[in-house]
């Protein structure tokens, strides 16, 4: 299944390139901005951190309106780029409340980290701030559903919340899996010099990850007996994907890089 999803990001991202640059220049620029603020007032922390707190914000929002482009994407429909400005609107409570959480548990880590093996530098403190980092990993494993959720179940913030635990503690390995994944997009991004994948691209591979994933859940509903089952674990999933897998197509690289040459 994992193969399958990597092929429809890729062929998902190629056919929505100009959408995923035009978001992730709205990313770029405004993150530049915040970044070169918050770097020159970085001895000051009443400062910065406020700011850095406004910058998580409005990235929480623009994550979660570019969730709704991202899942009509996955869900094989057409969009257009004013989708992403038209949906922002839309995104604000539950967007910045996401962007503040995030914030304040990434200012509230650093700090507590800090604190622990800098100025503690003792046995507890190292075991405190171990303790801390892999409840952050926890926490970033978790929460990487979050957009996903917003934008398939359309459910509110405390809901998705909640289902980004359920998600990930039902799906551990994969949520291991994307999340390693997740870091080889952020790694290729650096090299396209933040255009592609991206912000944008990372928002639509974990939101095909999560589709694909909660084909699971309807198999599950409708096979009961195999809830309380090892046969939980034997989820067909190469049937589970067919209809997906027929409408995306064979999509060869020669068909990608040469269409001209299909006929």
């Amino acid at each position: 299944m994992f193969g399958f999803l990597i092929k429809k990001n890729f062929c998902d991202g190629w056919d929505n390139i100009f959408n995923l640059v035009v978001v992730n220049l709205v990313f770029l620029l405004s993150g530049l901005l915040f970044a070169g603020f918050i770097m020159v007032f970085f001895q000051w922390p009443l400062i910065w951190v406020p700011v850095f707190l406004l910058m998580t914000t409005l990235f929480g929002i623009f994550g979660v309106a570019y969730g709704t482009v991202a899942a009509n994407i996955a869900d094989f429909k057409g969009v257009h780029i004013t989708d992403f400005f038209h949906a922002i609107s839309k995104s604000l409570k539950d967007g910045a409340l996401f962007g503040i959480l995030c914030g304040f548990l990434s200012v509230i880590s650093v700090v507590a980290i800090k604190f622990y093996v800098v100025q503690l530098q003792s046995i507890p403190g190292f075991l405190l701030a171990a303790m801390l980092f892999w409840l952050d990993v926890v926490l970033i494993l978790s929460l990487q559903w979050f957009i996903p959720l917003h934008s398939l179940q359309n459910n509110d913030f405390k809901k998705c919340l909640k289902k980004c635990f359920l998600i990930f503690f039902d799906n551990t390995g994969f949520s291991i899996v994307n999340a390693l994944y997740t870091l080889v997009l952020s790694v290729f991004s650096v090299f396209c010099m933040g255009f592609v994948p991206s912000f944008a691209g990372i928002i639509l591979a974990h939101t095909n990850a999560l589709r694909l994933r909660l084909y699971k859940y309807d198999y599950l509903e409708e096979h009961p007996e195999l809830e309380a089952t090892r046969g939980r674990k034997n989820i067909p999933w190469e049937e589970l994907i067919y209809d997906d897998r027929e409408t995306l197509g064979p999509h060869k690289l020669k068909q990608i890089f040469f269409p001209w040459k299909n006929n």
